[in-house]
C-alpha cells in the first residue's frame, strides 16, 4: 500500500506535466492530499522540535531535508528555529505550495504587477526625472496580499508566477517545520529569460495603501541552511 507522502509526491508530478485542462483539477488535488500530510507521514525526527537543538553552537537557523527533484518539481521539508526566518524572496514564474507539519509559522506575502502596483508605477514613470528611472534597476513594486499565521491544521499556503510571488516566512512560539513544493525547481530555464534564481528583497518604504517599494539585496548573512537526511518512507515514482 502507498504511503501517504508517496501518494503526495505521485501527485505533484502528474499535476506539474499534466497539459494545460486538467493542470486546475490536478492542483486542487495536489493541495487537498497536502492538506493531510503530518509530520508522521516524513518521520520528521523529535530532535528539531526541542529548542536544546537550536542552541547549540553553530546551528544553521534554517535545516533543509530534500525528498525529491527532478527537472519539474522540487519536494523538501524545512525546519526554523525559535524567532527564526526566511528572508523575503522571489519565485520567479513559479508555483509553490506550502504545508505546516510541526509548530507555527507566520507568511508575509506580495504580489507583483497587480492593478495596483502597476498605477504607483505608472504614476512614477510621468513624474521621475531619468537619471532616477536608471537608478531604479534593483526595485521592485509589490502589494501586500496576506499576512497570516499557520499551524498543522491549516490548509496549505499556495503562491503563482503572478500571485503571492514574493514571500517572507517566520516560526512563531519555537521551533516550526513545513513541507515545501515548488515547480519548476529554481535554477530551471525561463524561454528567453535566462534561469530562475532566488533573489532576495528588503522593504524600502510604503507608497501607497498596501504598496511598497522592495530592493532586491544579497542572502542576508544572518540567513543560512545546513541539511539532514530524508528518513521517511521509501518514494517510488
Amino acid at each position: 500500500m502507498a504511503t501517504h507522502i508517496n501518494n503526495v509526491l505521485k501527485q505533484a508530478i502528474l499535476t506539474f506535466t499534466s497539459k494545460s485542462e486538467l493542470f486546475a483539477p490536478n492542483l486542487n488535488a495536489l493541495s487537498n492530499l497536502l492538506e493531510k500530510i503530518t509530520a508522521e507521514d516524513v518521520n520528521l525526527q523529535p530532535q528539531f522540535a526541542t529548542e536544546s537543538l537550536w542552541s547549540r553552537p553553530g546551528k544553521a537557523p534554517v535545516t533543509c531535508i530534500d525528498i525529491y527533484e527532478d527537472e519539474n518539481l522540487t519536494m523538501g521539508i524545512f525546519i526554523l528555529k525559535p524567532g527564526g526566518n526566511l528572508p523575503l524572496h522571489n519565485h520567479p514564474e513559479m508555483y509553490g505550495l506550502i504545508k505546516v507539519i510541526s509548530g507555527k509559522v507566520k507568511i508575509t506575502s506580495y504580489s507583483l504587477n497587480t492593478p495596483k502596483t502597476l498605477e504607483v508605477d505608472r504614476r512614477s514613470f510621468m513624474d521621475d526625472h531619468p537619471t532616477k528611472l536608471f537608478s531604479r534597476k534593483n526595485i521592485v513594486t509589490a502589494e501586500l496580499v496576506s499576512s497570516e499565521i499557520l499551524d498543522t491544521s491549516s490548509k496549505p499556503c499556495m503562491l503563482e508566477p503572478n500571485e503571492k510571488n514574493l514571500h517572507e516566512i517566520e516560526s512563531v512560539d519555537g521551533p516550526a517545520a513545513f513541507l515545501d513544493i515548488l515547480a519548476p525547481p529554481y535554477g530551471t530555464m525561463i524561454p528567453n529569460n535566462g534561469p530562475r534564481l532566488c533573489s532576495y528583497f528588503a522593504v524600502l518604504n510604503q507608497v501607497s495603501k498596501n504598496v511598497f517599494k522592495l530592493h532586491e539585496i544579497k542572502s542576508p548573512s544572518w540567513y543560512w541552511n545546513d541539511m539532514f537526511p530524508y528518513t521517511g518512507p521509501e518514494l517510488k515514482v
